[in-house]
């Protein structure tokens, strides 16, 4: 009598854990220059007065910025009792602020601070205590183990797919990139001139921006279809995809940039090319899979290179005269979501290839 297989456990929560990390190392420690030593006599961030200039805000900021790695790292240890999952959780993201914090002394254009290193580990405390939770709930780990298992292909190359696209889609939050995009506007950085109109005749900023859109609507929906089981389930999953992706842009917009700059993530060119994209699309999910994957693989890189045709958009800063806030936080924010964008269709590409093994659909996995 044949054993009975066994599924293995899912990595997705190591995955989303260890590029969560990465994505915080690259926020605190940017912009990577210049290195230098402290000035004598200077006290170690741990036993340095605090920072004069500190606000609800700042401290704000660090909770929520580490709230996601304490939740992600307090489900990887399966075999573990709760306490011993809390302990591993807040010791992970202590010794990874402890080292932020520590690095910060070297760059002049960060500041390193206890408070950071406690607010910090206070988040990670929050988001552990969630993950505790969740691990204990038996209903809600089935369902979401059930809706993992019967969706989206299995292992640890689905895992760390569905990590992909979750680092893509939080850093849809950015309104200072327009929707399905990776650069910022191509905007003056002087007040309320920002939103002025182009130029009469000036129509390849415009055509640009749409034809970077629809390119990532495409390799991003995409590269959504082919973690599926059943091909059946790719229109609704991509209208899910996109329906998520205009939700985490509208309230990222009303939150942090001016009523009178609300639509800016939201250009003419842009919409054009969503609505483009997404006629692409529907017919692009019921290709042979092989097809899908160059396609999405050519989308994904091409909508890169389009943006070599308008320098001004490749090498555009972050339009800070939007935003309502000017805290040091959101130049990190910025600079972090842009980096992110950037690299992913380069890093989906790659993951695709390995996805191009994968049975078709309806076979037996």
């Amino acid at each position: 009598m044949p054993l009975a297989t066994r599924t293995p456990p899912s990595l997705l929560p190591h995955y989303l854990a260890a590029l969560y990390a990465l994505a915080i190392a690259y926020a605190s420690l940017q912009p990577f220059a210049p290195w230098l030593a402290p000035a004598p006599n200077t006290p170690f961030f741990l036993f340095a007065p605090f920072p004069p200039r500190y606000t609800r805000f700042d401290i704000a900021v660090n909770v929520v910025a580490y709230a996601p790695f304490g939740f992600f790292v307090a489900l990887m240890p399966r075999r573990r009792p709760p306490l011993g999952r809390f302990l591993v959780a807040v010791a992970a993201a202590a010794a990874l602020s402890f080292a932020m914090e520590t690095l910060q002394m070297f760059l002049p254009t960060r500041v390193a601070s206890v408070i950071d290193l406690g607010a910090n580990i206070a988040g990670a405390t929050l988001g552990a205590l969630v993950g505790i939770a969740l691990a204990r709930s038996g209903p809600a780990k089935h369902r979401i183990t059930e809706l993992r298992r019967s969706w989206f292909v299995p292992g640890r190359i689905g895992d760390l797919g569905l990590a992909l696209l979750a680092i893509w889609l939080v850093a849809q939050a950015n309104p200072g990139i327009p929707l399905f995009a990776t650069t910022f506007e191509s905007l003056p950085d002087v007040g309320s001139s920002a939103l002025a109109p182009l130029p009469d005749g000036d129509f390849v900023v415009p055509l640009v921006q749409g034809a970077h859109s629809g390119l990532q609507l495409l390799g991003v929906g995409l590269f959504l279809a082919l973690l599926l089981n059943d091909r059946r389930r790719a229109g609704s999953a991509v209208l899910l995809l996109i329906g998520t992706a205009f939700v985490v842009k509208g309230i990222a917009a009303e939150a942090l940039i001016k009523p009178s700059a609300w639509s800016s993530w939201l250009a003419p060119g842009v919409s054009a090319g969503i609505a483009a994209g997404a006629l692409l699309l529907s017919a692009a999910i019921w290709l042979p899979r092989p097809v899908q994957v160059a396609l999405a693989a050519i989308a994904l890189l091409s909508s890169l290179l389009t943006t070599l045709l308008a320098p001004d958009l490749l090498f555009a800063r972050a339009p800070l005269t939007l935003f309502t806030r000017s805290y040091g936080h959101l130049l990190n924010f910025n600079g972090l979501t842009r980096t992110v964008l950037l690299l992913w269709p380069l890093v989906a590409s790659a993951h695709l290839f390995a996805l191009a093994g994968r049975p078709r659909w309806g076979d037996p996995h």
